[in-house]
């Protein structure tokens, strides 16, 4: 349970948070104490029933079956394994110090998240005649994608930076898109007004699909490469 004092806050706030895996509170900068006392007990248990439901953790180890592309995958570690991860079929191969299996497995999944989210990025940011300066890869519980608009001034080239989870790379493909048209729709409307909304769903008609299934599947994807 995480417990946090927030300036802006009138009031207690209760909340289970399935991808971060804590029972999360807000209170006002100062009291509350008695409130919280009070939701705690009052909501036992919806609280345990929210835990219940939380996803399983998925640690990279040997034999743990992860998703890539949305289909499961074994992790099959020997030491005498290229150290290299190799993707064969339903198999990612990984070698080395077996301490080291999770850091490299980590890597091998930015990597290729980056690989398949850069080039579609770029591909539809040229179509929509909009500059480009940098697409990163990073780990954001709130967010998926976030686009940051153009400014001058600044060391990457003049241009919109663009920066998705990269636990994307094991979501199905067309959920990765949807993620991808989203934010280059951003490239042109920096807001979710009616013709953000239009342009998404024209870079991408299945866009409402995607969001359903990352409302029902996201927070597992968090609890990948979890040991608890």
């Amino acid at each position: 349970m995480v417990a946090t004092r927030r300036p802006a806050a009138r009031g207690v706030r209760l909340r289970a948070s399935a991808v971060n895996g804590r029972i999360e509170i807000s209170l006002p900068p100062r009291g509350g104490e008695e409130i919280v006392a009070a939701l705690l007990k009052a909501h036992h248990t919806w609280l345990e029933a929210q835990v219940a439901s939380w996803p399983r953790a998925i640690p990279f180890a040997p034999d743990a079956r992860l998703p890539i592309d949305g289909l499961p995958v074994r992790i099959d570690w020997q030491p005498d394994h290229p150290r290299m991860p190799m993707l064969v079929g339903d198999v990612l191969r990984v070698g080395g110090p077996l301490s080291l299996l999770p850091g490299r497995t980590e890597r091998w999944l930015k990597a290729r998240a980056l690989a398949d989210l850069e080039p579609a990025t770029r591909r539809l940011a040229e179509n929509l005649g909009q500059p480009l300066a940098r697409v990163s890869v990073g780990d954001a519980s709130s967010r998926w994608g976030s686009c940051a608009s153009a400014r001058s001034g600044v060391n990457d080239a003049e241009g919109a930076r663009i920066a998705y989870s990269w636990r994307l790379i094991m979501a199905p493909d067309w959920v990765r898109y949807a993620i991808v048209a989203h934010e280059a729709a951003h490239l042109v409307h920096q807001d979710h007004s009616p013709a953000f909304h239009a342009l998404n769903r024209q870079l991408d008609p299945r866009a409402g699909e995607a969001r359903r299934w990352l409302a029902r599947y996201g927070a597992a994807l968090h609890w990948v490469g979890r040991q608890s």
